[in-house]
């Protein structure tokens, strides 16, 4: 049920009527406008076949004699366009077994004429909340591959993080920037904000920047048109499409080509996009929250991130601390991980030793909780124990490497003229660049894990200091 005083403006739904009998057109059209569609008409399976393409209407409906191109021939052109635009036959009496062969060639349903403005529109208003139903069972579908950890701490940093939580998510179209390490839980964070929002019964679509090639990218997030690339055999929504009227996640926003970036500041501003080979603007009601692990700043100087697209997302930041810097949190995190993995796994595994305790409050916890998650798992997996104790650990938390209090040794610093502090954090990460590409045998997944970034960053790094990975 949506929260009293919800604003959502839902996506504009647009309705084609294709039949030659203009008076019984044009009269659909002004009713169904009337009632708050787009619509437009088109006056033969030709004009129909066009109008599709420019106009990318959600519902037809099409008459079944047409001259020359015939109602099911159109009907067979419309599925191979879009199969996702759903088309209900108009048909008299004496067509409605040719009506029923629509259907089974992808039509939604049929009329028989004559019929009343309220047939259709009540027609109209099942197939589009039937669309509607499925867009958000497809997104609820993508958000049970994930695993969802809750926000469990008691930091002062972690209160702050979810008092601001509860005020932003009465605000709902606020743009948010969430700031972290990998595996700070900052896509948990999200999630929060979208179901602590009155936008809690619409989707919620994540999109991970880092992982997915720019091309790629592209088409997820604003769609394509059929034909608008090699491969495009059919017409496919976009991700900011079918979130209409929820929210859209984008992790690792630091990491979007320049190209994406001046495409993401114009959607921003403007609230609607064009599908790649479309003509038709599509506006949206959307909210943005965007997060990343870069140094956003750094970025700006270096002209590889834009500025002004900096300031669009950076309306109110949030800062989710490092796990070595919440304290007693890390004890509490672990406690629940090791006792949802024993439920999933049918083990009895219900405490931790004190020494086990006091050797996680010193590990550093690159990986942050999600490390902590996956240690919890292969303990879990490999011990039938109820206390884990020291020598259930992986060697490398055993051993403490590395500490919190121990910092990266740099040995003696010196402040020559003419430093250049930009080209010497740029020479400290080609050096753990190449130590992590050394340790994993030269694999770059595994290497981009030890670094904390992702394959398709660690990637842009390489063609960036020109290493050839090899």
């Amino acid at each position: 049920m949506a929260c009293p005083g919800r604003r959502y403006i839902p996506l504009k739904k647009r309705i084609l009527i294709i039949d030659d009998e203009v008076i019984l057109a044009s009269s659909l059209r002004e009713g169904l406008k009337d009632l708050g569609y787009e619509v437009e008409t088109a006056f033969s399976g030709e004009e129909g076949l066009d109008r599709v393409v420019i106009f990318q209407p959600h519902l037809v409906f099409l008459d079944l004699r047409l001259p020359a191109t015939g109602g099911i021939q159109v009907l067979k052109e419309i599925k191979n366009i879009d199969k996702n635009i759903e088309v209900v036959m108009m048909t008299a009496y004496a067509d409605t077994k040719t009506a029923v062969s629509a259907i089974k060639l992808g039509a939604y349903d049929y009329l028989n004429k004559p019929f009343e403005l309220d047939q259709i529109a009540i027609m109209a208003n099942k197939v589009l909340e039937n669309i509607s139903l499925r867009n958000q069972t497809f997104l609820l579908n993508e958000d049970k591959k994930r695993n969802i950890t809750p926000i469990i701490g008691e930091h002062p940093s972690m209160l702050e993080v979810l008092r601001q939580v509860k005020i932003l998510a009465r605000h709902t179209d606020t743009t948010v920037l969430i700031r972290g390490e990998t595996g700070t839980g900052k896509g948990r964070l999200a999630l929060d904000l979208h179901y602590l929002s009155a936008r809690r019964d619409r989707p919620f679509v994540e999109i991970n920047c880092g992982a997915i090639p720019e091309n790629l990218l592209e088409s997820e997030l604003f769609g394509f048109e059929k034909n608008a690339f090699t491969g495009a055999q059919q017409a496919k929504k976009g991700l900011l499409e079918l979130a209409d009227g929820g929210t859209v996640f984008l992790d690792e926003i630091g990491e979007l080509s320049s190209d994406m970036q001046v495409k993401l500041l114009k959607f921003l501003d403007e609230k609607r996009f064009k599908r790649i080979g479309g003509l038709r603007e599509i506006e949206v009601d959307v909210r943005v929250i965007t997060a990343t692990n870069s140094d956003l700043e750094t970025a700006i100087k270096q002209r590889t991130f834009r500025e002004d697209l900096y300031y669009r997302l950076n309306v109110v930041p949030i800062y989710l601390p490092p796990l070595r810097e919440r304290g007693n949190d890390i004890i509490t995190l672990a406690q629940f991980f090791f006792r949802d993995f024993s439920k999933k796994m049918g083990k009895d595994i219900l405490d931790l030793s004190e020494e086990v305790k006091e050797v996680f409050l010193r590990y550093r916890w690159p990986g942050n909780i999600r490390e902590l998650r996956n240690v919890a798992e292969r303990i879990t997996i490999l011990y039938n124990i109820e206390r884990v104790e020291i020598q259930h650990l992986p060697l490398e938390i055993r051993e403490g490497f590395p500490k919190a209090e121990e910092s990266v040794p740099l040995g003696e610093v010196h402040l020559e003229p003419g430093l250049s502090l930009e080209t010497l954090l740029e020479e400290i990460e080609r050096k753990y660049i190449a130590k992590a590409l050394e340790k994993a045998g030269n694999n770059i997944t595994r290497a981009a894990e030890m670094l904390g970034m992702s394959r398709y960053a660690l990637q842009r790094r390489l063609e960036k200091y020109n290493m050839h990975n090899g």
